[in-house]
Order: C-alpha cells, then structure tokens, then sequence
C-alpha cells in the first residue's frame, strides 16, 4: 500500500486536463493512483509511475479498494458534452457525491472538485435582476453546479473529518485536447474561421496552469468550500483569437462573421442531428449561447488570494505551443 500520507487519487488521468494533473502531481512527488475503467485510453498515462485502479462510481467496493489509503481525492472525471440532459446529471452531479461518500468512509482528508465557470454561469449584466449567486444557463452548466451543492453536502455531514475544495476554471485548452482539433485544422486547411457576431469575451486559461492550480488546491492548507474561479491572465477578443489560432497553425487567419440567430440556428440543428443518430454533438445549442451572446470572465484575484495562484501563460504563446505539439503527434500534417 502506498503511503496514505502524499497517496492522491485522481479520477479523469485519461483524459486532457486530467493527465496534465497526473503529470503536475508527479513532478510534486506525490504517489498517483488513477482510477480507470475498461474502455479508458491509456496512452497519456500508460508510460508514467502511477497505479491503476478500475473504478466505478456505482460500484462501492471498486471505489472503497481505489481510495485504500490515499489522503486526498482529486475528482477532474467529468462529461462536457452528453447525448442527454440526465446523463450531464448521472456523471456530474451523482458521480460527485458518490465518490465524495466512499472518500469519507475511506478517511480521505481532502476532496479537490474540478468543476467549471458554467456552474457558476455567465457574467452579470448591469440589467440583470434578482439577487446575486449562480445561475447556471445550460444543462452542463446545472449538471456541475448540482455537484459542488452534493460535494458540499458530504463535506459538511462528515463533520470536519473531509476538507472540500472546489475548482471553477473557465474554457481550458492546450496539448492533447482533442475538441479543439477540428478548429485547429480548419484555419489550417482554409485559413477562415466562422465566428459569431457578438463582441462576447472570453478567458480562456492553460492547461499547465489549470494544473499547476491543483496542487495548490491539494496542499494549501486553510481553504474554505467557496467555488475558486481559475481563468488566464488575458480577456479574449474574437480578434485576438484569431492572432492566436494564426500563431498555432503557422498562417494569417480571417475571421467569417456570422450572424447570432444563424449561429444558434447552427447549433440547435448540430445537436438534433446528432442526437437523431445517436451520437453526442460536438457542437450544440449550449456551446452556441456560450460563444453568441454572453462573457464568461472573472477576477483573478479570487484564486491569487485563496491559492496563492495566478495564470501567467499568455494565450499567443500558448496557442503556438500547442499546435506545435499537435504537429509533433502527427495531429497537424
């Protein structure tokens, strides 16, 4: 068994922002064991000295034996886009607050959530009415905000025993993240890149800093259960966008505006037809809103003064690192 005392568990290892953690966690000396399941894809972590564990979160004995004395429990397993409403809620909400109740019973001392700014939702407008507080305005957005409620429920019925922490990060990107790929190629193959015709502004943040966040999140000591908002250093343009994507694809880009209405029309169809043939959209009505008609920003600040955090990686020099590394994978011919 390892030693309880630096053992982290971490859910999500396969996947883009979880191997980056995987990775971050290492390099800090920590011994890493990554819960997996039959028909996970291990080629990020398959090379690095973690244990592997298959673990279901409906399954109590497979989760009692993966959280066999680890000290912390790093929950980044996650769905961001789902054939239906329920399964945003089966896999975000429930699987939360069932990992989050075998990691009581198992004496974890801490719980690190990697949720999202869509918990919390988009930016307050000047005309917005009602009190303030979250308000989620998609299904993904309810499914991770239902989550940190479950999270802070098990934290708060344990009596002291479990420490929560929640993570918020904005749009993360970065090497091995393959939702980005498609757009990646398109402004490589075309040079053009659809964009609405909002001035929405966004704060997109690295995955090395996401990551390097984490650790933060598992040592720091005197952290309270009030949701963190990670986002990068910069407030995004869709111009500036634009710059960057050039940068990563190694030609001038031009941005194609299309109008709001069309662009939502875009995704609504996107998704039906996706859902019509039984496969999950990669662009639907949720990323329309999130790209058409709102910001997602936040202050900094927030994570600087609860973490001691802050992102430095500019988005330019980020864009290029990362199509350089889908070059070198044979990503981007």
């Amino acid at each position: 068994m390892s030693d309880g005392s630096r053992t982290v568990l971490l859910t999500g290892a396969t996947g883009f922002l979880g191997s980056h953690v995987a990775d971050a966690l290492i390099a800090e000396g920590r011994s890493v064991r990554c819960t997996v399941r039959k028909t996970s894809k291990l080629r990020w972590i398959e090379s690095l000295p973690v244990d592997r564990v298959t673990a279901d979160v409906r399954s109590p004995d497979e989760l009692a034996a993966a959280l066999d004395g680890a000290d912390v429990v790093v929950h980044s397993a996650g769905i961001t886009r789902a054939k239906s409403d329920a399964d945003y809620h089966r896999v975000n909400a429930e699987g939360t607050q069932s990992i989050a109740r075998a990691a009581v019973e198992a004496g974890v001392r801490r719980f690190v959530l990697v949720s999202s700014l869509a918990a919390r939702g988009p930016d307050r407008k000047a005309s917005d009415s009602g009190p303030p507080g979250d308000r989620p305005t998609s299904a993904y957005g309810e499914s991770k905000l239902a989550g940190e409620r479950r999270l802070f429920q098990v934290v708060s019925d344990s009596g002291g025993a479990m420490e929560g922490v929640i993570l918020r990060p904005g749009g993360i990107y970065g090497p091995r993240d393959e939702d980005s790929l498609n757009l990646l190629k398109v402004a490589r193959n075309t040079g053009v890149i659809p964009v609405p015709t909002s001035k929405g502004r966004l704060q997109p943040v690295y995955v090395k800093d996401v990551s390097e966040a984490v650790i933060r999140a598992v040592a720091r000591p005197g952290l309270d259960l009030q949701p963190i908002p990670l986002v990068g250093p910069e407030i995004v343009t869709w111009a500036a966008m634009g710059e960057a994507l050039g940068n990563a694809v190694g030609r001038p880009i031009r941005l194609v505006k299309i109008p709001n209405p069309v662009w939502q029309v875009g995704g609504a169809v996107a998704e039906a037809a996706a859902r019509l043939v039984g496969m999950t959209p990669q662009f639907d009505r949720r990323t329309a809103d999130d790209l058409s008609r709102l910001d997602w920003t936040a202050d900094p600040r927030e994570a600087e003064a609860s973490l001691g955090w802050k992102a430095t990686t500019k988005l330019r020099d980020a864009m290029k690192e990362t199509g350089r590394w889908y070059r070198e994978q044979g990503w981007l011919r």
